[in-house]
Parts: C-alpha cells; sequence; structure tokens
C-alpha cells in the first residue's frame, strides 16, 4: 500500500497579506549572486511536484535540498546561487534550491507544503542519497521538513545541515537580548515572526521544530556564531537530538554573528565552515546511512 502524501499531515493553507512597500524593496535587494563559472556547476530551472526550483549540477554523488533563509518573506534561489555552487562543486553532488512562497502574502504553512512537495518529488525520482541543508528561517524548514517525512513513513533524508538556524519561534531565548547581532536582532525576528504565522501558534512544532519529536532524525551538523541571537536555537537543538539517540555534530563559532558564511564568504572562518559543511555532506553521501526509513 502506498503511503500518503506526507502533506496530509501539515495544516490547511490559509490566505496572507499583500507585502508593505518597504519589504518588496527589500526584497528587491536581496541581491543575485550568480554561481563561479569557473567552478563548472551548471545551473538550471526545473520544478518537482508543481514547485519551481534552481537545479546546480556538480556531480552525481548524491542530491543536496537547500532551503534558503531570508525569515521566511525574503530570498530566493538567484540569491545563493553563488554559495549553493560551490556546495555542488566541493561535494560533486546536483544541489536544489525550491523557489517556495514567502509570507506575508503566503503565511505559514505554505512554505513548508512546498519544501515537502519538492522532498517528496526528489525521493519518488531517485533513491541515490539526499541530504537537507538550510540557514537562518530555511534551516527551520529544513527540520520541519524532515521530522513531517519521517512521522509520514517516508524515506528519511541521510543527513541534515543547519546554518545559523531559526528553530524557536517564540523567541524567548536571553541571547536575543544580549546578542550584538546586528543581521538578526530580536525587532527583526519579531517583525518576520508575525508576517509567518498571522495566528498560529509560535509552539506548534512545525513551526518550532525545537518543540518535535526528534525520533529517527538522521545525523545533523549545526553551525552558530558565538554574538547570533540563534545560539540557543542550535545548542538546544543538539541537546534534543542527543536525547533522541540521534548523532549531532555542534559548531559554534567566536566572534561571528549570523549566517556569516553567506555575508562574508572570503574571511578565514566562513572558508573554514563551508568546508566542514562540505565534509559532512560528502560522508553523508558517500556513506548514507542504510536505515532510511
Amino acid at each position: 500500500m502506498t503511503a500518503p502524501s506526507a502533506a496530509a499531515l501539515l495544516p490547511a493553507e490559509r490566505a496572507g497579506v499583500p507585502a508593505d512597500p518597504e519589504l518588496i524593496d527589500r526584497r528587491a535587494r536581496f541581491a543575485a549572486s550568480p554561481a563561479d563559472p569557473s567552478l563548472g556547476v551548471s545551473v538550471e530551472d526545473t520544478s518537482y511536484r508543481t514547485v519551481p526550483c534552481r537545479l546546480l549540477r556538480g556531480g552525481d554523488a548524491g542530491t543536496v535540498l537547500y532551503l534558503h533563509g531570508g525569515g521566511f518573506r525574503m530570498g530566493s534561489p538567484e540569491a545563493y546561487l553563488k554559495y549553493c555552487a560551490v556546495i555542488a562543486h566541493a561535494t560533486r553532488t546536483t544541489v536544489v534550491v525550491p523557489r517556495y512562497r514567502l509570507a506575508p502574502e503566503n503565511p505559514f504553512p505554505a512554505g513548508l507544503h512546498d519544501v515537502v512537495a519538492v522532498y517528496e518529488g526528489l525521493v519518488s525520482s531517485s533513491d541515490g542519497p539526499v541530504v537537507i541543508a538550510g540557514d537562518s528561517a530555511g534551516a527551520g524548514l529544513s527540520a520541519s521538513l524532515t521530522a513531517t517525512a519521517i512521522r509520514a513513513g517516508r524515506r528519511k533524508p541521510d543527513g541534515l545541515a543547519l546554518l545559523s538556524p531559526w528553530l524557536d519561534l517564540r523567541c524567548t531565548s536571553p541571547f536575543y537580548r544580549s546578542s550584538p547581532d546586528v543581521f538578526f536582532p530580536y525587532v527583526a525576528a519579531e517583525s518576520a515572526r508575525e508576517a509567518y504565522l498571522q495566528g498560529a501558534a509560535s509552539d506548534d512544532p512545525l513551526v518550532s521544530p525545537l518543540l518535535a519529536d526528534l525520533t529517527g532524525f538522521p545525523p545533523t551538523l549545526l553551525q552558530v556564531g558565538a554574538q547570533e541571537a540563534l545560539v540557543d536555537d542550535a545548542v538546544g537543538f543538539a541537546r534534543a537530538l542527543a536525547q533522541h539517540d540521534v548523532s549531532a555534530q555542534l559548531e559554534v563559532v567566536a566572534g561571528r554573528s549570523h549566517t556569516w558564511p553567506l555575508l562574508f564568504p572570503d574571511e578565514s572562518d566562513s572558508v573554514t565552515t563551508v568546508a566542514h559543511l562540505t565534509d559532512f555532506i560528502t560522508s553523508r553521501t558517500a556513506d548514507p546511512s542504510t536505515d532510511r526509513g
């Protein structure tokens, strides 16, 4: 018997509200970042289950489903082409970056419906290794997607990699008050949360996967800057994974704030962070878990 779609476990989609002019302007300034042609990574358009995606081909070692950040209301595949091309080249994988729907026009759970659909399309069309990765809000979606796939009895990913993960939208961590991070302060988190939730509960595990059942999660890499507001999200998730007997690597990088490898890609600790990410992906695609479920 065919298992039901994982989307059946998600709440129904809801109507949103138009984006205000300021947000539209900020989206326009979320600049495109072309892939470095010297890497030899091809870029093409594709779709999975009607969700448009950008696909970066760096090899056939496996697939990385990369969910971009932007507080659920900004970001695009085009803004991540340079970063994801580096990943594709270093890991010899194909990186898929979905164009999931953004808030406030499409509040929770629209974006989650999109990434679940893409994941189901990926695993139904290939039995090769699949790693899910993401940053910031995209990292939160990555964790929620993983929990949904496992709960639905779908094949779980072979690895999960989260950079500066926003995993708790209750935003009660004391790091929001003490962090010097200017790239994702509390006021930005509060605004993004309200645009995304629009009345949904912030303690819903699909919204805040820090609160989800992490039973059966794949090996996970967590990378966070010591000066960002999301330290507790990453540390708490690593603790929760350990409590569920899941292997986890936690890297806390001193002197760094939100998504530093994306903002300062040429600095030495950014290069090191990306190298650790690509090493993790390579380890999961070269020797993937045998208990995918």
